[in-house]
């Protein structure tokens, strides 16, 4: 066969059946032989780097890996942004990229590709000749599940028309790791543990992967300690009777007050990034024990009391075992006040509404959406100020909520969403996006979610601005208008596209756009315009942000 058809047929070997694509010269013909031979479903992006962080929605929501597709030169340094995206978030991912024929160096479009892929942190896997594409693919597949992070997989247009003998490498299907803890490790971390009088259990993303939620509830109960997660852990520990819920800067009030007084805290599968730490305030005077399966994780962000490289689910029954062998007596860290103080808290009473005719509150409209939105759905947040209120939407498992701010650029969320939508097609997708990010990312590929009839739902924040640039202009005195926009009529262009739309100007409004949404039409995105005040400085359940 040709090397364009032996790339396909390398993929699928490999159980790829899902390609995000913007195809140009160096990768047309491969995404051709995808779909006419092989019947794999090729989605079409507008823009490269949405073809990427459409690749990477699906992972995160299919857990498997994401694969895209591009052509070489722009198409490529097209991709960066979003390249950077899935370092960030170790994402595993293969991105099939095209370049220049090997023998033409004054091609309009050529490019050191190795380098620029290097810079930006994904690693680089070049196709060497026709005849290692089968080896060459399946390393590279290898790479992008050992390493966590996308892998380019570069094919020279010209190899792609050598005829060559394929020969098939057998599939690659990673196990899960079930990683034990080192003995000198976890004894060090049990004896902080075992001496503190308050401590604190945090579960991240690592953990929810591991399926540690029972061995670290028995463990809660065993130390006496109150449980929090991260906010890829949100939802984790729902219905529990000391649930704190988020750790970090979304925490509430209940929460921040509980987390400032603990004096341990051993965080399971946790970055320990500035948000989950709130600047490492949240750390200060307290001794930590990090958890975690990669062992380059620990002390990365900060520098912890004791480290255990493992499996968070092993790792945790392993600790409640020898502290029951050891007759361990719980903390008195959880009290009937502290569970009846939980019980009582309401985030909606927790800020005071500052809606007017023209404009709603984001923090209202957010818990007015959390309560009438589908209860089973997904949701993606794309980065921008309002964010910090988006975020505050539940999911019905940690797993369903997908970000996109791991680099913190806006615009990502909507190309991310498709991505997760098209892995999940059974639950509605609701998107969170500012109108900066709208406008940057998400408008141009509105009408790719209506040519798959995705059941998305987005909704637009829209105060006008680039709110996190005004509010600073704001503060420091200086004219915000550089940072103030005329954006076209969202709902009239989504319109033309196909969707469904609702304008939110005011309270009276919400319920109206809760009803368009129950009433959707299958098969139907349906958009939401809600007006925001970019003067309006949002405070997250009494945080001012």
């Amino acid at each position: 066969m040709l090397g364009h058809d032996a790339v396909a047929q390398a993929l699928v070997d490999h159980g790829v059946d899902t390609v995000f694509a913007v195809l140009g010269d160096g990768n047309l013909f491969i995404g051709e032989n995808l779909q006419r031979q092989h019947g794999t479903n090729l989605i079409g992006a507008t823009h490269e780097a949405n073809a990427v962080c459409m690749a990477e929605g699906w992972a995160k929501a299919s857990g498997k890996l994401g694969v895209a597709s591009v052509t070489h030169g722009p198409g490529l340094t097209n991709t960066i942004t979003a390249l950077v995206e899935g370092v960030k978030n170790e994402t595993p991912m293969l991105v099939v990229a095209g370049d220049t024929p090997v023998e033409n160096e004054q091609h309009l479009q050529n490019l050191d590709q190795h380098a620029l892929v290097t810079a930006s942190g994904a690693g680089f896997q070049p196709v060497r000749n026709a005849e290692t594409i089968a080896e060459d693919v399946s390393t590279a597949i290898r790479r992008a599940h050992s390493e966590r992070r996308p892998i380019v997989l570069n094919v020279p247009l010209n190899i792609e028309w050598d005829e060559v003998e394929y020969v098939s490498r057998p599939p690659l299907n990673p196990s899960p790791v079930r990683l034990a803890p080192d003995p000198d490790q976890l004894d060090t971390a049990l004896g902080i543990i075992a001496s503190s009088t308050r401590p604190l259990i945090l579960a991240g993303r690592g953990a929810v992967k591991s399926g540690a939620k029972d061995a670290l509830l028995r463990l809660g109960e065993t130390l006496g300690a109150p449980l929090a997660t991260s906010l890829l852990g949100t939802g984790y520990f729902e219905g529990e009777p000391f649930n704190l819920g988020i750790h970090g800067t979304l925490s509430h009030e209940v929460a921040g007050e509980t987390l400032a007084i603990a004096d341990c805290v051993i965080a399971f599968g946790a970055s320990l990034n500035f948000f989950t730490t709130d600047y490492q305030t949240l750390l200060a005077g307290k001794r930590v024990v990090h958890v975690d399966i990669d062992a380059r994780h620990i002390d990365r962000h900060v520098t912890v009391d004791a480290g255990v490289v493992g499996d968070a689910a092993v790792v945790a029954s392993a600790m409640n075992d020898l502290l029951n062998e050891a007759e361990h007596k719980a903390s008195s860290f959880r009290t009937n006040e502290l569970k009846s103080r939980l019980e009582a808290f309401d985030p909606a009473q927790a800020f005071e509404d500052k809606s007017y005719e023209g404009a709603v509150d984001p923090r209202t409209l957010t818990r007015r959406l959390e309560a009438g939105l589908p209860k089973e759905r997904q949701v993606v947040v794309d980065a921008g100020r309002f964010m910090l209120d988006a975020l505050t939407i539940s999911v019905p498992k940690p797993e369903n909520l997908v970000t996109s701010h791991g680099f913190g650029a806006i615009g990502l969320g909507m190309s991310t969403a498709i991505g997760a939508a098209v892995a999940r097609p059974t639950l509605p997708t609701i998107v969170c996006i500012g109108d900066g990010g709208y406008m940057m990312g998400g408008l141009t590929e509105l009408s790719t979610a209506v040519h798959l009839g995705l059941d998305l739902i987005v909704i637009v924040y829209n105060d006008g601005s680039y709110g996190a640039e005004h509010i600073q202009l704001v503060t420091k005195g200086m004219d915000p208008t550089a940072s103030l926009h005329e954006w076209p009529d969202f709902c009239a262009v989504a319109e033309s596209m196909g969707c469904q739309t609702m304008r939110i100007e005011s309270l009276d409004d919400i319920d109206a756009a809760i009803d368009v949404v129950k009433n959707r039409t299958p098969g139907r995105p349906v958009l939401i315009e809600a007006r925001t005040d970019p003067d309006v400085v949002s405070t997250i359940y009494g945080h001012h942000r």
